[in-house]
């Protein structure tokens, strides 16, 4: 028997059928199928459940169960979760400050994914400028929030040192191929140094005079922080040499286009009053600028250097310009002087001539009220020099700034003697000592007496 059922299924796994008949076959089976349908009972049933017996029916059970995975409802969500985890929370985070949850995400995601896909080494140089700008930003929000701890400000200064270190490395490996470049990157990125520490400087004067009770604290580590990386940075810049006219004259022009730009912008937000000065300014760098291509024509060493100094004058504009904290704290015309065109300090010479000789003549009126013989000395002394300033020194003086500080001297010691007078009228009063800066074409009241009081003292001897 057991032979037997070998040999027929040797048999049956020999047998093959023909083309043909695979072709009956299929046809008869299907022919089959459409005269005998499947009962309707059975094409409602539903699969994957047991069905209970009902009325002795009988039982239907799937051999296996099935399940429909809905890929389409994963793929969909899943888009949408990626978009809001690389989209909205970047975003989010960029307003985040030292403390916040997202912080982390705005400094060593964003800013990291910004400055790996930076690739030219000028723009790496600003793109690490403008972090310590946002470090020294978000130090400030804090601070007027009263949330400026020990901590922050010391993580905030410990970030401006790595970013200007990260900045400078970037400039040192500019300078392995182009010196002249580095060296208008190191310039660009002092002035921007220097802006900041003044700014900061200045928010501690504030800080200190304010009342204590607004709870804003000095950032001392913050300015300290800027001040040694500023004192780094001239020490390894001082050998370096000028760079060439055309890319000084490049950076210019690169300048004050943002300038430019940053003014049409600004223009639509404030008030054009509030823009005269900076307006004032660029007007100032554009005559300086016309006056360095005239002098190239005859002495290029002499035009590189002006060009060095409307580089530094245009980047401390533009910072003054884009950080509102800094416009808020320091005056303009401490970090980029104004530069008076020669009918301008024609109109301040004939201004100052002026003011000076309403002084002389108030202190001629109050002088006649005077009876102190001793007071009427010193100040008709006094009066004698601030004529010879008047009548004589500022005639003959033709450079302005001397002008300006032998008139400011003038000026001073007419106050004195004002302040003097009025002392004499009212020996009771008490007056203020106020503190000037000392310079050579001014001369105070002290002065004036013990220069009365030596010329005077022969004739003041009793005799014996």
């Amino acid at each position: 028997m057991k032979r037997f059922t070998e040999q027929l299924n040797k048999k049956a796994n020999s047998v093959k059928l023909q083309a043909a008949e695979k072709r009956e076959l299929r046809e008869r089976v299907v022919s089959y199928m459409e005269y005998h349908p499947l009962p309707a009972e059975l094409k409602t049933a539903k699969t994957n459940v047991r069905q209970k017996k009902v009325a002795g029916l009988p039982q239907f059970t799937e051999a296996f169960a099935t399940f429909k995975v809905p890929f389409s409802h994963i793929f969909k969500y899943s888009a949408a979760m990626a978009a809001i985890i690389l989209v909205v929370v970047p975003f989010v985070a960029e307003r985040a400050v030292p403390g916040d949850a997202l912080y982390a995400v705005k400094v060593q995601f964003n800013e990291e994914i910004i400055s790996t896909l930076t690739f030219d080494t000028y723009q790496k140089v600003e793109w690490e400028t403008e972090r310590l700008n946002r470090r020294i930003a978000e130090a400030r929000l804090l601070a007027r929030e009263g949330r400026l701890t020990e901590e922050a400000e010391a993580e905030v200064a410990e970030a401006v040192r790595e970013h200007t270190t990260s900045a400078k490395k970037e400039i040192e490996e500019l300078r392995s191929w182009d010196e002249d470049a580095a060296t208008i990157a190191s310039i660009a990125l002092d002035s921007t140094l220097e802006v900041q520490s003044n700014s900061l400087r200045e928010e501690d004067n504030i800080a200190l005079a304010e009342d204590s009770e607004l709870k804003i604290r000095p950032i001392n580590l913050i300015a300290s922080a800027i001040d040694e990386s500023r004192a780094k940075d001239s020490e390894s810049s001082a050998s370096s040499s000028l760079p060439s006219y055309v890319k000084l004259m490049a950076r210019v022009e690169l300048n004050t286009t943002r300038i430019y730009e940053l003014l049409k912008a600004l223009g639509k937000l404030a008030p054009a009053e509030e823009l005269i000065d900076v307006s004032r300014r660029a007007e100032d760098i554009n005559r300086a600028l016309q006056q360095t291509i005239e002098t190239a024509q005859e002495d290029e060493l002499v035009a590189r250097e002006q060009l060095v100094v409307i580089v530094q004058r245009t980047q401390r504009l533009i910072v003054y310009m884009t950080e509102l904290e800094v416009i808020k704290t320091v005056d303009i015309e401490f970090l980029i002087p104004l530069v008076l065109t020669d009918s301008e300090k024609e109109v301040n010479r004939e201004a100052m001539v002026t003011d000076l000789e309403q002084r002389l003549a108030k202190i001629d009126v109050l002088l006649a009220g005077l009876t102190d013989l001793e007071a009427l000395a010193k100040i008709s002394f006094a009066q004698a020099e601030i004529i010879t300033l008047l009548e004589t020194t500022l005639p003959a003086t033709q450079d302005y700034q001397t002008f300006k500080t032998v008139a400011e001297g003038a000026k001073a010691l007419a106050d004195d003697v004002l302040r003097l007078i009025e002392l004499s009228s009212n020996p009771e009063m008490e007056i203020p000592i106020i503190d000037r800066p000392t310079t050579t074409a001014s001369t105070s009241v002290i002065q004036v007496e013990e220069n009365f009081t030596s010329t005077s003292e022969p004739t003041s001897t009793p005799t014996q």
